[in-house]
């Protein structure tokens, strides 16, 4: 499985480039339990009674996440799910011989939906990591366990239970931090006020294998910026940890570099109305006017570490 040269380039056209013939996209889909929805193949079938991947093709006009979206709608009948993030893909002839890549974008399913099959399937299950069929392919299964968080402990069970109340149990975040070809920090002002100008990111869910995953799925709900998380090319820019306030327990956040974006990318940006309003391009000389100090004092940092390449360890 490889991810695409640039985190921010088409992954289509560059198919194109690389003389690819046939696309396609699968869905990497987990529930509230950590578990992945498999398929069966029906028999009559090519590879009848293998368990794999809900997805196929992309159809003309599609990019891959649309492709993969209606792919899942037409073999389980799911639509209220949330993508969070292109994982890369594999290049392999099909059974005509023609240079295939397969695409596999991440999504998650919050509430509880019925599992409508269609006719290219006979039966389906939601399957921890640890627990997958073996008629399943090995890249699958390979890709399924590196890109999933680990099964959660069993009802009741606490390990070490005389120690763990007597450390901290810090809260954590994940973020992508922008700059411009100026050098500007990309900003988001926030829908509550309160909140001035942010990152794009949030706190870490019980479902986000790590704090990288929750950076990329939080990019990608926040502007519409789908990356693979690959540290490789999402490089850590800071390690910031933040004393108790406000309510809050200590907190331990990890900001990862996206890169630098052209105007034509910050143009596009597509912001969440719910929780920002506008992209904000802002100076290092222009973050101490209009951005609050703490924030001002952190997006420096991070700024430093992006142009010096050294990651930053920030407390505060």
């Amino acid at each position: 499985m490889t991810t695409d040269a640039h985190p921010l380039s088409d992954p289509l056209a560059q198919a194109r480039a690389d003389g690819i013939e046939r696309t396609s996209t699968s869905v990497l889909l987990t529930d509230p339990s950590g578990r992945v929805l498999l398929l069966r193949r029906a028999p009559g079938t090519l590879q009848a009674g293998l368990w794999e991947l809900p997805g196929g093709g992309i159809e003309p006009g599609e990019d891959i996440v649309a492709a993969g979206l209606r792919e899942l709608s037409e073999e389980a009948g799911l639509t209220g799910v949330r993508v969070t993030a292109h994982l890369g893909h594999e290049d392999y002839p099909n059974s005509r011989g023609a240079r295939t890549r397969a695409f596999v974008i991440a999504a998650h399913l919050d509430h509880p939906e019925e599992v409508r099959l269609s006719p290219e399937h006979d039966n389906h299950r939601w399957a921890f990591p640890a627990d997958l069929p073996e008629s399943i392919a090995a890249h699958e299964a390979d890709l399924i366990r590196r890109h999933t968080a680990p099964p959660p402990a069993l009802p009741g069970h606490r390990p070490l239970p005389a120690y763990l109340p007597t450390i901290p149990a810090a809260p954590m975040w994940g973020s992508v931090f922008f700059t411009t070809e100026d050098g500007k920090a990309v900003l988001l002002r926030a829908t509550d006020p309160a909140k001035g100008l942010q990152w794009a990111g949030g706190d870490v869910e019980f479902t986000d294998p790590s704090p990288l995953h929750t950076a990329v799925r939080e990019c990608f709900e926040e502007t519409g910026i789908l990356l693979p998380p690959d540290p490789d090319r999402l490089p850590l820019l800071a390690t910031v940890f933040e004393q108790p306030r406000g309510g809050w327990p200590a907190k331990v956040g990890f900001a990862f570099h996206g890169g630098t974006l052209t105007p034509e990318q910050v143009a596009a940006i597509r912001l969440d109305a719910a929780e920002h309003t506008e992209v904000v391009l802002l100076s290092r000389d222009e973050l101490a006017a209009r951005s609050d100090p703490r924030r001002a004092q952190l997006t420096l940092a991070v700024l430093d570490a992006a142009s010096t390449g050294v990651p930053a360890y920030i407390v505060r």
